[in-house]
């Protein structure tokens, strides 16, 4: 951060090019692919999608990130697009059923 606010950056964005420019999806992938590489891990089963997927769906079930508010970082339009993120299990369900407070009273 220290050198970025030293030069003239023409983009909001974090990770800045050669160019003081945002860095281009193919760079985020060149650059996870290398680190997958050199950590001696298959980089045909780890992607940037996998760790999109992942980090989505762990937000979900163990940050209490909302439906809503996980579309928004996704930056999907729709929420059935989102919804592919949000694998609910057993136990999410009758942990759900168990925290409504009407279910208290017919128990």
């Amino acid at each position: 951060m220290h050198i970025r606010n030293s030069i003239n950056v023409t983009s909001n964005a974090l990770f800045i090019s050669r160019n003081n420019d945002r860095i281009t999806t193919s760079s985020v992938q060149n650059i996870v692919k290398k680190h997958v590489i050199s950590s001696g891990l298959n980089p045909k089963s780890i992607s940037t999608h996998k760790l999109r997927h992942t980090a989505a769906t762990l937000m979900y079930k163990h940050g209490r990130v909302d439906i809503i508010s996980l579309q928004q970082i996704l930056v999907h339009e729709s929420i059935p697009t989102t919804e592919i993120y949000t694998h609910i299990d057993e136990h999410q369900l009758q942990s759900a059923v168990n925290s409504n407070p009407l279910a208290i009273m017919f128990n």
